[in-house]
C-alpha cells in the first residue's frame, strides 16, 4: 500500500510541472521585457521546488510565497497579450495553485 504522503507530494509535483510547462509556453510569446524577466524568475523558484529531492521535509521553500509570486506574474501579464487559449491555460494554472495549497497544507 503506498504511503499517503507519499501520494501528496506526487500530486503536488504534477501541479508544479504543469505550472512549469505553462511558464515554459509563455517564454515562447513575445512578452515585454519586465514580463518576460519576472516571469523567468518566478518559474526559477517553481523549478527549485519541483528538483527538491525530498519535497516533503523541505522546511526551506515557501511554496505558498513561491505560487504567490508565480501567479502574481501570470496575473500582470495582460490578457490582449494572450491568445484565447493560453488565457484559458491561465485559468487552469489558477486552480492549480488552489489545488497545490490545500495538498500542502494536508502535507504539512
Amino acid at each position: 500500500m503506498e504511503d499517503p504522503r507519499s501520494t501528496l507530494v506526487h500530486e503536488i509535483r504534477n501541479h508544479l510541472s504543469a505550472m512549469l510547462m505553462f511558464a515554459n509556453l509563455l517564454e515562447t510569446i513575445d512578452l515585454p521585457e519586465e514580463s518576460h524577466d519576472r516571469l523567468l524568475d518566478s518559474a526559477g523558484e517553481l523549478r527549485l521546488v519541483v528538483m527538491e529531492p525530498d519535497l516533503s521535509a523541505a522546511t526551506h521553500h515557501d511554496l505558498n510565497a513561491v505560487m504567490d509570486g508565480f501567479w502574481e506574474t501570470l496575473t500582470d501579464i495582460e490578457e490582449a497579450q494572450l491568445s484565447e487559449n493560453y488565457v484559458s491555460l491561465r485559468a487552469d494554472i489558477a486552480e492549480r495553485i488552489s489545488a497545490t495549497r490545500e495538498l500542502w497544507s494536508s502535507l504539512n
